[in-house]
């Protein structure tokens, strides 16, 4: 497998396109939108600070749940505290008793663990560089130890435990000119290491791993799948129809993980790409 070639990745989806000759791409962040008329006037700046404004027809932001939440509260003029969902998470690393075989640079989960009530879910894959790296990251310390590490990471045992939405702990909120982007006190550390404690017996019962194993609790922010500020059919400003048409402007669609509730669905980007494909065909 060529992971370069064959991953989905933006680069590799752009080489596929076949009328990609008339795409532009414009190196620019978007600082606001405004109503002109019909259309949307979009405030962009380039890393030098230098604005440019575009006048669009239609608009499409896929540009992540926290980039999109922040331009649309504040062109609709939300003041609120908007709760951000997400799926909170523990990363631990166990030592396997034998060498895990396995033909990619990066391995997708090779195991998946879920909890009876559903609350939480562990997906199990094994060392690679990038995880190695991400440790010593975390833990500057074992940077002496990383070629050890590299050496045996066929037999670490990586374990990525996320917790269902009902946990979610972010918020978002515009004061004046700002956005404040905050958590609050939360049990979620400690139910994670409950959980993780399962996943541990799991492995060692079933004679995988030895008796050993470290966690890192990243914390609200170091997490995944932030989604669910801008939902379908929602009864306040910020909702989208079942086109994934802002509310009051069908000229502005929305189609990255702010329109869905992945309460339960601990991977949702496969629901995210092919809900995209859905609207641009409709497009």
């Amino acid at each position: 497998v060529k992971e370069e070639k064959s991953k989905l990745t933006s680069k590799n989806f752009f080489n596929k396109i076949k009328k990609k000759g008339k795409i532009i791409s414009h190196n620019y962040y978007v600082k606001k939108i405004y109503k002109d008329k019909k259309k949307i006037r979009i405030v962009c700046n380039n890393f030098d600070q230098k604005e440019v404004t575009f006048l669009a027809n239609k608009v499409v932001f896929a540009s992540g749940t926290l980039a999109t939440t922040k331009i649309i509260i504040d062109f609709l003029k939300v003041n609120k505290e908007i709760k951000v969902k997400h799926h909170q998470r523990l990363l631990s690393v166990f030592l396997a008793k034998k060498s895990l075989r396995y033909n990619l640079d990066f391995t997708p989960s090779v195991l998946q663990i879920k909890s009876k009530s559903g609350k939480f879910c562990a997906d199990v894959r094994p060392g690679n560089e990038l995880i190695t790296e991400s440790l010593i990251d975390a833990y500057p310390f074992y940077r002496p130890f990383k070629f050890f590490f590299n050496f045996i990471k066929s037999r670490m045992i990586f374990s990525n435990i996320l917790l269902d939405s009902s946990h979610s702990n972010i918020f978002i909120k515009k004061t004046k000119e700002k956005f404040e982007i905050y958590s609050k006190k939360t049990d979620a550390k400690d139910y994670l290491r409950q959980s993780n404690k399962k996943i541990f017996k799991f492995l060692f019962e079933n004679k995988i791993i030895f008796p050993i194993f470290k966690t890192l609790y990243p914390g609200p922010g170091a997490d995944y799948h932030y989604f669910g500020t801008i939902p379908f059919n929602n009864n306040g400003k910020l909702s989208v129809n079942d086109k994934c048409q802002l509310k009051s402007n069908k000229n502005i669609y929305i189609i990255d993980g702010s329109v869905f509730n992945f309460k339960s669905n601990k991977y949702p980007l496969g629901w995210v790409i092919a809900n995209a494909r859905r609207i641009g065909k409709l497009i």
